[in-house]
């Protein structure tokens, strides 16, 4: 240690006043630049990255008690959906107005459904309703226009509210 700081106490020796406050000023700003870019950004986006988890996590305990307050009380259906259940309505619903959708768990836990080929008349009349007549909420919809006038509808469907995927 003694054969680095020996050349370079003698080299800082060698400056005069005026360059050895310069010098000092320049590792200041150095330290100071250092500091930000190590300790202060950082801890900054964990801040909020941690603000954003802490905001998704309050919305899923949210749910969640609400899930609970509808579960606890038997005999009560869930938001609009009928005692038979959501997949019985679902299918119910759409026979009644002349499609066959393919249902499926869904990836934010709902009800997933698609059409694959329906007249969009129909179709987006019937999803309409599951919503307005029945209190579904449709969490996700992707409509694709076919070639043959017909949509190709996808989506997921549940009796509560939406979870955020992922």
């Amino acid at each position: 240690m003694h054969r680095l700081a020996g050349p370079l106490l003698q080299w800082w020796q060698g400056r005069t006043v005026r360059e050895r406050r310069l010098l000092a000023a320049m590792l200041v700003l150095l330290a100071a630049t250092a500091l930000w870019l190590l300790v202060v950004r950082p801890a900054t986006a964990w801040r909020e990255a941690a603000s954003e988890r802490r905001a998704l996590a309050e919305a899923a305990a949210a749910t969640a008690g609400r899930n609970l307050d509808r579960l606890a009380t038997p005999g009560k259906p869930a938001a609009g959906a009928s005692r038979e259940g959501l997949e019985p309505l679902v299918r119910r619903t759409a026979e009644g107005a002349g499609l066959a959708p393919v249902l499926a768990m869904g990836p934010d836990g709902g009800l997933g459904f698609q059409l694959a080929s329906a007249p969009s008349g129909p179709a987006l009349a019937w999803v309409s309703a599951l919503e307005t007549d029945h209190g579904l909420r449709l969490c996700r919809l992707s409509v694709v226009e076919n070639a043959d006038a017909t949509v190709q509808i996808e989506g997921s469907l549940t009796a509560g509210d939406c979870v955020p995927a992922g």
